[in-house]
């Protein structure tokens, strides 16, 4: 039977998401219907914000009751298969009168949260992983997080690569993560990182606000980022404060969170721009012949995993040519006679 406290369809508040997410863990220990078994799939595949929901709620009472599963997670071993793709009545066990007493008992954080994880995805890899208060980071592929959580603070250390955060709230223990010298620190939000050499620290809010600074200075000069907005902040920091941050539309947001989905989105980047993006993803090593074919814009959205697809497509838009060799795919002028 449908539960009409569910939200209803359209854009909903992050508490709206976490109280279906609540509903959806209990309905799931007593076991579900045919017809709810649908609307769960239906509803995880509305919002993506949903599955992170889900996985919070159930961090949350393994947190309390099954600790010895999320420390298997915040391994560098392979992750379980993804939350959202196998759901049945196993899959959440968590007590419908229970969540209250579940949030309380997460504020104790066990011995074991204070050590260090570390979490590594390979080349090509996306990975979606519970941390242990709530919170969920999405790994980009070739990317490195090292977090240590204790009762004062949560503490991330993006070491190389893009994270995307959904952080649980708790104003009582701050969620700091820490690029090169770049400090972003929130309170209860979703916003990516992108450490990546020879390019800015990048970061990117979808919800809630960050402030972003600089490790050397603490609380100085520091940028504040709402929902649908965006920092690169400079390598060398500037004598005098400079505006780091701006806007994005829908569809920027779009883009820039599209790597999430294992997509690659392109707006007036150049062509060596993208061909250096699809070369974190593995597969062929996409080479450019002429620095006026590297230079020219491009726009679209490709998938990852396939920069073939992608070269013989600018091929066509670019009028140039493709040769694949095997471990290369070349873009050349197109041939004139």
């Amino acid at each position: 039977m449908k539960d009409e406290r569910l939200p209803k369809t359209g854009r909903e508040t992050a508490q709206s998401i976490d109280e279906a997410a609540a509903i959806w863990t209990a309905r799931l220990d007593r076991g579900l219907t045919e017809s709810e078994q649908t609307e769960l799939e239906d509803w995880l595949s509305g919002d993506s914000r949903r599955m992170g929901a889900l996985a919070r709620a159930r961090a949350i009472w393994a947190h309390a009751d099954r600790a010895r599963s999320l420390g298997a997670l915040a391994t560098e071993a392979p992750p379980p298969e993804p939350v959202w793709r196998r759901i049945d009545r196993r899959t959440v066990m968590i007590g419908g009168g229970a969540l209250a007493a579940s949030i309380v008992a997460a504020a104790s954080i066990p011995a074991y949260l204070h050590r260090p994880k570390r979490l590594v995805t390979a080349m090509g890899e996306i990975r979606r992983v519970p941390l242990g208060d709530g919170s969920v980071v999405t790994l980009d592929t070739h990317s490195v997080v090292e977090a240590s959580f204790s009762e004062q603070k949560r503490s991330i250390h993006l070491v190389s690569g893009v994270a995307y955060f959904e952080v649980a709230h708790d104003p009582s223990r701050p969620f700091v993560v820490e690029a090169r010298d770049t400090s972003v620190r929130a309170v209860g939000t979703a916003f990516s990182v992108r450490n990546i050499e020879g390019s800015p620290v990048a970061v990117v809010v979808s919800e809630g606000k960050v402030a972003v600074g600089r490790l050397a200075a603490p609380g100085a000069d520091e940028v504040q980022l709402a929902a649908n907005m965006q920092a690169e902040m400079p390598d060398i920091a500037p004598l005098a404060p400079v505006n780091i941050a701006r806007p994005l539309s829908p569809d920027d947001l779009s883009r820039a969170l599209s790597w999430r989905d294992g997509m690659l989105a392109f707006e007036g980047d150049t062509l060596a721009e993208a061909a250096h993006r699809f070369g974190r993803y593995g597969g062929p090593k996409i080479e450019i012949d002429g620095a006026a074919l590297a230079r020219q814009p491009i726009s679209g959205l490709f998938a990852a995993s396939d920069p073939r697809g992608f070269a013989r497509a600018i091929a066509v838009s670019l009028d140039a040519t493709v040769d694949d060799e095997g471990d290369i795919v070349r873009l050349s002028p197109a041939r004139r006679s």
